[in-house]
């Protein structure tokens, strides 16, 4: 990888879990700098564990990763406590559900556990459902945190902001596509990924059930790509993920093409490829989508300029080519210029305003409109 600046390829190295020396001319990288860069790619715990394994580390750099490792402890045995209080409940009123991301990916997708960084728990929840795990979640403790229901209805998305029964962060869903606006162009069957759910051990006491090999290749790639692909944690999952010898990819392509996912699923395992040097079986459509499409085109040409992953102070680091692809040329360059603009006009509000106070923020208690949301996410998510 003598592509990659030093630092650059300490970052990747950490997620693979390379030991030895480290790479590169690294003299210049001050603790400072390598904070940022872990804290950029949400990969600091799994630098620590790099460095541990490196005989030329510099002291400075793991004491101050050390901090990190420490708060990712915290986190793991939050959300281990949530998920057994979570799970327990949803058991006994029959609700279908299936956590994905943060531990379950460090306990079952990543070499070591202590490698995956994450700050909240992600749970997918069948449409039907939905309303009734929330009251099983409120008579846990549970608090909200997206509590402004005028505005929660008005924006439709299907993900719901709460804290834990331990005050970790909960994120809910009732569909994988979160925005509206996506859900127009993406169609994920939801109740489906869940009847193929598999159930997955992560501490001896503690089993959950989460998506199937393929469906969490879908997922994985799909949140990278409406995110921007521009995070290495991301990518690492996926390296991770399509290790797993259960993964079918026919299956992948199938379930992508059907939810109008194969665009996006392709490119993000493309970058995963440029990335980190690797090949992956991918059948036709998701190579075409990667290789062929006006997105894939952008995005390979950009990595080949300046190769992922980025570095703090480096320019274009938005991977407007991910969050916008769409199925069709045409379709992706209105969405992009849809998103450009978006975010010039946030930046003159704030130049103008200040920092705008998210309004989800605000507690605005309407039942009507609590009811609405919820027969929105029961009809919308089927």
């Amino acid at each position: 990888m003598d592509r990659l600046r030093p630092l650059a390829q300490l970052l990747v190295e950490s997620v693979r879990a390379v030991e030895g020396p480290l790479p590169g001319d690294l003299s210049h990288v001050g603790a400072h700098d390598l904070m940022a860069a872990g804290l950029q790619h949400r990969v600091r715990p799994a630098m620590l564990r790099r460095l541990r394994a490196a005989p030329d580390a510099r002291q400075d750099w793991v004491t101050a990763l050390q901090a990190s490792r420490h708060g990712q402890l915290i986190r793991q045995m939050q959300s281990a406590h949530d998920l057994r209080r979570i799970g327990d409940a949803f058991s006994e009123r029959g609700v279908r559900w299936a956590a994905a991301k943060g531990p379950v990916l460090a306990n079952t997708v990543w070499p070591h556990v202590d490698m995956r960084e994450f700050s909240d728990l992600d749970l997918f929840l069948h449409p039907e459902d939905f309303a009734g795990a929330l009251r099983v979640l409120e008579k846990l403790g549970c608090g909200y945190v997206d509590r402004n229901w005028p505005e929660i209805l008005r924006q439709g998305r299907a993900e719901l902001a709460l804290t834990g029964p331990s005050g970790f962060a909960l994120d809910l869903h009732w569909d994988m596509v979160v925005s509206a606006s996506a859900r127009r162009w993406f169609k994920a069957d939801l109740p489906a990924m869940l009847a193929r759910a598999r159930t997955v051990r992560l501490a001896p006491d503690l089993a959950v059930p989460t998506f199937d090999a393929s469906d969490t290749l879908l997922h994985l790639a799909h949140h990278a790509a409406q995110s921007g692909a521009n995070r290495l944690v991301w990518l690492a999952d996926l390296l991770h993920a399509s290790a797993n010898p259960e993964l079918d990819w026919p299956a992948v392509a199938r379930r992508a093409d059907r939810a109008g996912m194969a665009i996006t699923v392709g490119i993000v395992m493309a970058r995963t490829e440029r990335t980190f040097e690797v090949a992956f079986p991918l059948p036709p459509t998701l190579r075409r989508a990667a290789e062929r499409s006006l997105s894939g085109r952008v995005a390979a040409r950009r990595d080949n300029i300046r190769p992922f992953p980025h570095l703090p102070g480096d320019p274009a680091l938005s991977g407007i080519e991910y969050s916008s692809a769409r199925r069709g040329d045409l379709s992706s360059v209105a969405a992009a210029i849809g998103q450009w603009f978006g975010v010039r006009r946030t930046e003159w509000r704030v130049r103008r305003h200040g920092a705008d106070q998210n309004p989800l923020d605000r507690a605005v208690d309407d039942d009507q409109a609590k009811g609405a949301y919820l027969r929105l996410a029961a009809h919308d998510g089927r």
